[in-house]
């Protein structure tokens, strides 16, 4: 995915550029990370790699305001909520000192820490999970932050909503991340920038698809949208942080959704990146 490579190396200065590219030599690099006054480093298969430049904080604030195509105000609602989605498919991660009131976050301000999330298509993938979409099973896919999950949903969005299988498929894309580099899903409907629970609703009630599909749940509202999906008769494919099957029994929502049968396939990536697949019913 050249493009977006070359689409996140535009967003940084000069001198961070320079570094990036020349100590990323050729890998696969998923993550840009900068610190003003601390280390730049890359993310490639799972590793840190230092580029050995220490961030200035013009740097940072040149970066954000490039990310945010020079209209902070713009983009603060995003910046509160931490990350900031480019027209060209880059997620940025952002974080520094936040203003609350009455506990609620109102602002985040002198933004400190910047990573750069870069899209990548991995095809084949997410091939063990699609004859099991296919057949009209959910599937709550679930690992780690940084281990692939939005890149084996994007994947099995390609293969089902692809021209040879043509699959209805309904994206909620709320930060924009599943619909980049996916190109070739040309029977997919993705509804970028919608919150979860309200796109899961739109979707099922204008697109008619076969299966759903949607990254990150995030309490109880996500998971109580799912349940309608699935009260609808539409399949889903979603995915939920978690390690470890028993880190899902700690979330009380997803939970009640495993307890329920909402769920017929249960899929953890493991640290290689396989897929550990468990068919429920």
């Amino acid at each position: 995915m050249e493009q977006y490579w070359r689409r996140a190396l535009s967003y940084l200065p000069p001198r961070l550029a320079r570094a990036v590219l020349t100590t990323a030599e050729g890998r696969i690099v998923s993550e840009i990370r900068l610190r003003a006054g601390g280390l730049c480093t890359l993310t490639a298969d799972s590793l840190n790699i230092p580029t050995g430049l220490i961030c200035l904080p013009r740097e940072i604030e040149e970066t954000v305001a490039n990310l945010c195509g020079g209209s902070l105000y713009a983009e603060a609602g995003n910046i509160r909520e931490g990350v900031i989605t480019t027209e060209g498919g880059i997620r940025a991660g952002v974080c520094g000192r936040a203003v609350a009131e009455g506990g609620r976050i109102t602002a985040v301000r002198d933004i400190t820490s910047v990573n750069l999330r870069i899209p990548h298509r991995f095809p084949g993938c997410a091939d063990p999970l699609v004859p099991h979409a296919c057949l009209g099973r959910s599937i709550l896919l679930y690992s780690p932050p940084g281990r692939g999950k939005t890149t084996v949903l994007r994947e099995l969005c390609v293969r089902l909503a692809s021209r040879e299988r043509g699959m209805r498929i309904a994206v909620i894309d709320t930060r924009c991340e599943l619909s980049a580099a996916a190109e070739e899903a040309v029977t997919a409907d993705f509804f970028r920038g919608y919150p979860r629970s309200a796109g899961m609703e739109a979707a099922v009630r204008c697109m008619s698809p076969e299966l759903l599909i949607c990254d990150e749940l995030a309490g109880e509202e996500d998971c109580a949208a799912v349940r309608a999906v699935r009260a609808s008769g539409v399949a889903a494919a979603v995915s939920v942080h978690a390690s470890s099957e028993a880190d899902l029994a700690r979330n009380p929502a997803v939970k009640r959704l495993l307890d329920d049968g909402f769920f017929d396939v249960l899929c953890g990536i493991l640290p290689d990146r396989r897929l550990e697949v468990r068919v429920l019913a």
